[in-house]
């Protein structure tokens, strides 16, 4: 999960330092290669049309779902790999939350296109992670609205990034070692670093582009190291729906009325800010 935060975080920052110094042409070309979910937009839309997705109670804050291609995949060990992250960030940005959801959270996920074309697939209490499989990022965005009444405004897919053996925390390494000082050391290797990592992103229309991604980044980066909490969603399912109640009802309804989440209201009471 941290993982993927740091993606975001930096990896947009990244990106724009070292495309200024590759050019417009560069500039166009990379931003260019992030993907437009314009599917997803048409499901959730269709979703608000029918009254089946929640409002927002705090509707200056802003909730992003952050899913990794391997969403809900079994690892080795037979357990699910984290499907999402929840980016919460308040109403005055002086806050941020980053919340991981487990692959393996039961959830009632609804009927969805599927992301083939081959119809639908049919409504079911599954495991988080099997939404993304049956019905991609709006089935996903779909079932966890229902689980935690929470609106999510945007969402971001990242793939996984071919070519490098640690993945996405190798390329953002090699980003930062050829963009440092905003200097260009070897361009034919940045351009294709650059290349790989914007063509591993397929966002909503809010998010897919260039400058969108880098303001995301710029607020997260300006977020005071205490106002930022890491967490997790319990991965076992509880009695009933997440209720005022349990840890998960008492964190999911803090996200939802844009409160801190102070540790009597995190999902594991052992929780810490991240330093």
């Amino acid at each position: 999960m941290r993982a993927v935060l740091r993606w975001v975080a930096i990896g947009a920052g990244l990106v724009m330092m070292a495309t200024a110094a590759l050019g417009m042409a560069a500039y166009r070309k990379f931003s260019g290669n992030i993907r437009t979910d314009q599917a997803t937009e048409r499901v959730l839309a269709a979703a608000e049309r029918a009254g089946e997705r929640p409002r927002a109670l705090v509707p200056q804050a802003r909730n992003i779902l952050v899913l990794g291609a391997t969403a809900g995949r079994k690892k080795p060990d037979g357990s699910r790999a984290d499907a999402a992250v929840l980016l919460h960030l308040s109403a005055d940005r002086g806050r941020a939350a980053a919340v991981g959801v487990p692959g393996g959270l039961m959830v009632s996920a609804p009927s969805c296109p599927r992301p083939d074309g081959g119809g639908t697939s049919p409504a079911a209490y599954e495991p988080f992670g099997a939404a993304f499989a049956h019905g991609g990022a709006a089935c996903s965005i779909r079932a966890f609205e229902r689980l935690s009444g929470i609106r999510v405004d945007h969402h971001l897919v990242v793939d996984d990034v071919p070519g490098f053996a640690g993945g996405r925390r190798d390329l953002l390494r090699t980003l930062a070692q050829e963009a440092r000082g905003g200097s260009l050391t070897h361009p034919a290797r940045l351009y294709g670093v650059l290349d790989t990592a914007t063509s591993s992103i397929t966002a909503d229309p809010g998010l897919s582009s260039l400058p969108a991604l880098y303001e995301l980044a710029g607020r997260l980066r300006k977020v005071p190291a205490d106002r930022l909490v890491v967490t997790d969603l319990p991965a076992a399912p509880e009695p009933g729906a997440p209720g005022a109640a349990t840890p998960a009802g008492r964190l999911l309804a803090a996200l939802r009325a844009d409160r801190p989440l102070t540790a009597g209201v995190r999902a594991r009471p052992d929780d810490q800010p991240k330093r």
